[in-house]
């Protein structure tokens, strides 16, 4: 989840959540009204289209690497304005893109399309500032090609406001090489796990290399993995309905052992606070950490092929508890919102629709450094030269997709007030700044609001 990156504002669509859920847009904001889809010219169609009139299409992302804004405009953007000649689609890239985008939405501005986490749904859609896509939904037939949990995660109120754009399943990234010198192999069990870190440290390592600094967002990775691996993904979906509490001993159970293995100096020897992503990154390129909490997305896009002067690999995050098995977590990694006050939102829907109904474009496009499309690729469809890192990842992607078990991922699946609180403070339980009991209790006040909200679980 390469982009995680928010930092909350006064602004229109901000929520405050300092120490508890704050206060939230009013969901009964008239809903706008569906926007008239225009038949046409199959989604496919090769045939140049043109009607003589200059259109413009803006699109803010996260600030991502030059490489791979150009494998946009190698496989979405160019093959779109080869069909239609009279539209510009300008794609950017920016920093602190949530906070930007929520002050620019807000004041009835802003791009056409966006990057979004679908946590953010609910806010945006509430206020009438998304495109609603139910009405697109039938046209290009969604429904028959996309992974219906991805399509639910971008559902408010039963109906499309954004675009699943891309999917992935957590894991753990680890070191071969190091786990070879220390004698040890991929750990299963929570004992592996533990032997492991403890036998790093005694060899002047860093068992997990983590940094958040300026990104409490990146926080999700950790409470994930151990929600996932220790409480497991049937009890994540019964608390996310409402069904049990944050105070279900193995959904407290796991908070508390990451909280116990954060003071035993596993994760980044508890400095993890005072460092950026990039920088733990960094440790763990140069061989000073055993494992990353980082999953697909860091070989996938964000890492190029042959930075790594050692042999690697992912697996699902090892068992946390006996009983439970190692496992990941599915989610929605990026939603694509269309502003409700665009000028043509049937092209920005048939922009996106093209690409991702195109599925040997798709796996070209994976293959070039792109994450994984909501929709499912036939290896025979990706070139034979595809690096090796990408098959490697695309391969344990599939197993931890497919496993028995899964969990789900708090980025795509949980909901705003719930998820906001617990990254905005699980750091003042590491620091010792808040009980783990006031924590829990607190999250569960932002869960019964976000039910209360009208919250539906999307698994």
């Amino acid at each position: 989840m390469k982009k995680w990156i928010r930092v909350l504002l006064t602004a229109m669509l901000t929520v405050s959540l300092a120490a508890g859920c704050g206060a939230q847009a009013e969901n009964n904001a008239e809903k706008q009204d569906s926007p008239q889809v225009q038949t046409g010219q199959d989604a496919q169609s090769p045939n140049v289209q043109s009607d003589g009139e200059k259109k413009e299409i803006n699109i803010t992302w996260t600030n991502i690497k030059e490489s791979q804004q150009q494998v946009w405009q190698d496989y979405v953007i160019k093959p779109f304005q080869e069909k239609h000649p009279d539209v510009t689609v300008n794609f950017q890239g920016i920093p602190d893109l949530q906070n930007t985008i929520r002050v620019q939405i807000g004041a009835g501005a802003g791009p056409d399309m966006f990057y979004m986490d679908s946590i953010d749904i609910p806010d945006f859609a509430s206020t009438g500032h998304l495109l609603n896509i139910e009405p697109y939904r039938e046209q290009y037939g969604m429904d028959d090609f996309m992974f219906d949990w991805a399509i639910d995660s971008t559902e408010y109120k039963g109906e499309m406001y954004a675009l699943p754009h891309s999917v992935e399943a957590t894991a753990m990234t680890y070191n071969k090489t190091l786990l070879d010198q220390l004698g040890k192999e991929v750990p299963k069990t929570r004992q592996d796990f533990v032997d492991i870190c403890d036998t790093a440290l005694s060899a002047g390592l860093i068992p997990i290399s983590f940094g958040y600094s300026g990104e409490n967002i990146l926080l999700t990775w950790p409470y994930e993995h151990y929600i996932t691996c220790y409480a497991g993904g049937e009890k994540t979906a019964q608390l996310l309905k409402g069904e049990i509490g944050f105070d279900d001993p193995d959904i407290k159970g796991a908070f508390a052992l990451l909280k116990a293995d954060w003071d035993a100096g596993y994760i980044n020897d508890k400095k993890s606070g005072a460092i950026k992503n990039d920088e733990a990154r960094t440790l763990f390129t140069n061989q000073k950490a055993v494992f990353n909490f980082e999953g697909p997305w860091l070989t996938l896009v964000d890492t190029p092929p042959g930075t790594w002067e050692f042999e690697w690999g992912q697996c699902a995050w090892p068992s946390m508890k006996d009983g439970m098995p190692a496992a990941s977590a599915i989610t929605l990694g990026e939603a694509i919102g269309i502003n409700a006050d665009t000028k043509y939102p049937d092209l920005c829907v048939e922009l996106m629709m093209d690409f991702y109904m195109n599925e040997e474009r798709c796996a070209q496009a994976v293959a070039a450094g792109f994450s994984t499309p909501a929709r499912s690729i036939d290896a025979s469809n990706y070139p034979e030269d595809m690096p090796e890192q990408i098959r490697k990842t695309l391969d344990v992607q599939d197993q931890n997709m497919n496993a028995e078990s899964v969990g789900y991922a708090p980025w795509g699946f949980y909901p705003s007030k719930t998820a906001w609180f617990l990254n905005d403070n699980l750091d003042k339980v590491f620091y010792d700044q808040m009980d783990l009991d006031t924590f829990l209790i607190k999250a569960q006040e932002c869960l019964e609001q976000d039910l209360a909200d009208g919250y539906v679980f999307a698994g």
